[in-house]
């Protein structure tokens, strides 16, 4: 069985805190996930079980096994998802538990933390305080 779509313990994440991602760390993991499977014949239909239901190679379309009514019948993988919480800990030492929509992992930092704005070539700081003022044109 196939647990890659879970984050792991340790991870470095953004985390969503009153609307902004924040960068944390996962602390614990409830894991849960959910797939989305078809029968195959003789049966019909759909159903959504869990992990613990599923015999076989979890990827969309695999053949699997699924529990149906004490038994076991092939069915087609149509979707996994991950409904597993995550306690985050943030870096000022909060931690919030959190669904998995409010959790993504971090990817390569788009900045160069040594980079300031002492290194860039600035024409004339001095003038960066000073107002911008245009002129108003008299009428007559």
């Amino acid at each position: 069985m196939s647990d890659s779509c879970v984050l792991e313990v340790g991870t470095e994440v953004s985390a969503k805190y009153r609307g902004a991602f924040c960068e944390a760390t996962i602390k614990h993991v409830r894991k849960l996930i959910k797939i989305r499977i078809s029968w195959n014949k003789p049966l019909t239909g759909s159903a959504t079980v869990t992990q613990d239901n599923i015999r076989g190679v979890i990827k969309v379309q695999n053949t699997v096994e699924a529990k149906k009514d004490g038994g076991w019948c092939p069915a087609t993988v149509l979707k996994i998802t991950d409904a597993s919480t995550y306690t985050v800990v943030f870096d000022d030492g909060d931690d919030r538990t959190l669904g998995r929509n409010c959790v993504c992992p971090q990817g390569a930092k788009h900045f160069n933390e040594e980079w300031t704005l002492d290194h860039l070539p600035l024409t004339n700081p001095e003038n960066f305080g000073t107002p911008v003022i245009m002129e108003s044109k008299k009428q007559r």
